[in-house]
């Protein structure tokens, strides 16, 4: 991965299991996402659904991945445009990415194409800003973005502020490997690996932002995709499948 500077945290501690309880939710799903108290997600044939209490609500529109969170509802298309939720329209927001999260406490971010990474800081007509290094998938939470590169290797972005997304541009790698990361609003950390494990990131905190170690969640089938908020794990399985679970 090119970067800056690297730091590499000597924190390798993998446990398991933390059991759930899941109930299936109607419905099919490739990707969603959970923040601010709200569900998106989007299927196979790229319409957007969001749940209003037990209900999917089809949304508008065309997305092949959708995020929500503090800096609203965001998502990218087939041709990776970006579109943001603006008063129920979608609203073309020029740049090229082929994955965003909303989870920032007020710029999205995410990643293109060719695997650059950027996040956008400021209103209206604010351009994107690169972030150097490369990321095939980026999610940011409160204090932190974490992200994996094209080998599953796993990142986090320390000193992202509602003035400064990018941080404090001194990537330090995570021991493990992870396919996807998502960061939820109030800055817990979930994974899903290659072969369809979920892990969460134990010892987060003020003094330790980049955790202690990973813990392996005991779920039934193999995952691909998960969002986390308001202590919901929102988990959508390799078959599409949805399941809501809680400890």
């Amino acid at each position: 991965m090119e970067r800056p500077a690297v730091l590499f945290v000597l924190l390798n501690l993998w446990t398991t299991s933390l059991a759930l309880e899941c109930k299936l939710v109607q419905g099919s799903l490739k990707q969603i996402d959970a923040g601010n108290g709200q569900v998106f997600g989007v299927n196979t044939n790229n319409d957007i659904f969001t749940l209003y209490g037990s209900i999917w609500t089809q949304v508008p529109g065309s997305l092949k991945h959708v995020s929500v969170g503090p800096a609203g509802v965001w998502g990218v298309n087939a041709n990776n445009y970006i579109l943001r939720l603006d008063e129920g329209d979608w609203v073309i927001v020029p740049g090229l990415l082929k994955q965003v999260d909303a989870g920032g406490l007020a710029s999205p971010a995410g990643v293109n194409m060719n695997d650059d990474v950027f996040c956008l800081l400021g209103g209206k007509g604010a351009s994107w800003t690169n972030i150097p290094g490369k990321l095939k998938y980026y999610s940011c939470g409160p204090t932190s973005c974490w992200g994996v590169n094209g080998a599953d290797n796993i990142f986090i972005m320390k000193g992202v502020t509602s003035t400064a997304c990018v941080g404090s541009l001194l990537w330090e790698q995570v021991p493990g490997y992870l396919s996807m990361i998502e960061v939820s609003t109030d800055g817990k950390v979930y994974g899903v690996n290659s072969n369809g494990d979920i892990f969460i990131r134990d010892g987060i905190a003020s003094a330790t932002p980049a955790g202690t170690g990973w813990r392996q969640i005991a779920y039934p089938q193999k995952a691909k995709h998960l969002s986390y908020d308001l202590g919901h794990l929102w988990v959508i399985a390799t078959d599409n499948t949805i399941n809501d679970c809680t400890e």
